[in-house]
């Protein structure tokens, strides 16, 4: 066997893992910090404390952090924006400090370099090291915003669209391997001239070893979506499902009512709030606990790329689920085996209120549905994955060193 030297470089600060990216970047160092030799360079939002994590710590004892620049959209940069190659969200959060960090770090002699998502592979590209991974491309959200967009907005997201497909593509040559989280986004990226050799499906994924939710009491009732709405599309479902669907639920079951969990702009609480029927938890460090304790979760999600987190988490603590095709995209998952997939607004009240008046069906989709995921979905089996993939990109290249 062989122990690489790895500079692992991260969008996100994965600590607390408290959403899908922190999640995703803390479970892949977890599992190649459990065999090679890992430096950490990564942003940190204002609220986070890299002084408290101490778990993430004990994995990566070193960790070189800079705070993460926020993009601002400014009328004078439009036009330079229009017409430049770059995205302009990422030539305006570009950080040469964060370029000159790594450069001098990767002077030190590393086996493989790692860009988690695309503002850490834009620093990654310029490197020399030949041995380069690309984690977690997407094109799935910018080709939604495209289809679903109307009038001037149409011709906005195009030019967004065709941006970042061209982007991406020249991107992408400097990795000998990027990896997509499902099937579909390896489609797409194929489509924009990615070759498919060099695209990898390395998935999201659940703690399915955690077993202390398992048998959580379940309020009869309750529908829970195990989303923040400071993300667009997870504001755009919950609108949906207030304004479309809820009101069709409670003309046959008046008892329903649905917990938000997650951080929430305060327009938003104001546009949901109903008395007694929609409910905020505010951000909560482990959703799990408030997913487990629901009949129902539901996931009407429209829009947006990637794979969902939020049912993966709900599949592994045994609460059933209805979602959009939208929202199961991507999964391994299949229409009444593992879920129930509803597309109108009448058929996604309908299958809420099966779930709801059926304890078997419920139960029946709960114990098929946690199998699937913990076989395909568990974060030990996207850890040995992706261990593979590593070792497999830097011993290409002949910079590998063998263990003591």
């Amino acid at each position: 066997m062989k122990r690489l030297k790895i500079l692992f470089l991260s969008s996100w600060f994965p600590y607390p893992p408290d959403n899908g990216s922190r999640l995703r970047a803390f479970y892949l160092l977890q599992g190649l910090a459990q065999k090679h030799e890992v430096t950490l360079i990564t942003f940190t939002d204002p609220e986070q404390s890299p002084q408290d994590a101490a778990p993430l710590n004990a994995l990566v004892p070193r960790v070189i952090t800079f705070p993460r620049r926020m993009y601002q959209p400014r009328r004078a940069q439009a036009l330079a924006g229009f017409f430049s190659a770059q995205p302009r969200s990422l030539a305006d959060t570009f950080d040469p400090h964060v370029e000159q960090s790594l450069r001098e770090t990767a002077r030190e002699g590393f086996d493989l370099i790692f860009a988690f998502q695309l503002s850490m592979a834009v620093y990654a590209r310029s490197q020399p090291n030949p041995a380069k991974i690309f984690d977690e491309v997407e094109l799935g959200l910018y080709a939604d915003l495209y289809r679903n967009a109307r009038g001037i907005a149409r011709l906005r997201h195009g030019l967004t669209w065709y941006k970042y497909t061209r982007y991406i593509r020249n991107l992408t040559r400097a990795f000998p391997q990027v990896t997509v989280v499902s099937a579909l986004e390896r489609e797409m990226l194929a489509r924009a001239g990615v070759p498919l050799n060099r695209i990898q499906v390395v998935p999201n994924g659940v703690d399915c070893e955690n077993e202390k939710f398992a048998d959580a009491p379940r309020e009869p009732f309750t529908l829970i979506y195990n989303g923040a709405l400071t993300f667009d599309a997870n504001y755009d479902a919950m609108r949906y499902f207030v304004s479309e669907i809820l009101p069709r639920l409670r003309v046959l079951e008046p008892r329903v009512h649905i917990k938000i969990t997650g951080r929430a702009p305060q327009f938003a609480i104001n546009e949901l709030s109903q008395d007694n029927v929609v409910s905020f938890t505010g951000y909560v460090a482990d959703a799990r606990a408030a997913v487990a304790g629901a009949a129902v979760c539901v996931v009407p999600l429209r829009k947006g790329g990637g794979t969902r987190l939020k049912i993966l988490e709900a599949m592994a603590v045994g609460t059933p689920v209805v979602a959009t095709s939208k929202g199961a995209a991507g999964l391994a998952l299949q229409d009444q085996e593992h879920l129930l997939i509803a597309d109108t607004p009448e058929e996604f009240a309908r299958a809420t209120l099966r779930l709801l008046h059926d304890p078997a069906l419920r139960s029946k989709l709960a114990r098929a549905a946690r199998e699937r995921v913990c076989q395909e979905y568990d974060w030990r089996v996207i850890q040995k994955k992706m261990e593979r993939l590593v070792e497999q990109v830097a011993l290409q290249k002949g910079t590998a060193k063998q263990l003591d």
